[in-house]
């Protein structure tokens, strides 16, 4: 599998991910299939969350947590 991924231009962190090994018509919009973001229900700075289906990592660097992440998804999980 492949991915890439998108930072969002906006207040915080905020960065999806989706499958790139994935066939799309022209001008078709990929769907994000994970997200990665600094706020999540914590006052923690410098954390990062990962939300990929029902699962959730956290990290102190998005490095971190797109390892464990992109782990999960090549997984099929």
């Amino acid at each position: 599998m492949q991915f890439d991924s998108r930072r969002v231009d906006c207040d915080g962190y905020l960065e999806l991910i989706w499958r790139s090994d994935v066939e799309r018509a022209a001008g078709v919009t990929p769907q994000a299939i994970a997200y990665i973001t600094d706020r999540y229900g914590s006052k923690r700075k410098d954390w990062f969350y990962g939300h990929y289906g029902i699962h959730s990592v956290e990290g102190p660097t998005v490095t971190a947590v797109k390892q464990e992440l992109f782990a999960l998804m090549e997984a099929g999980h």
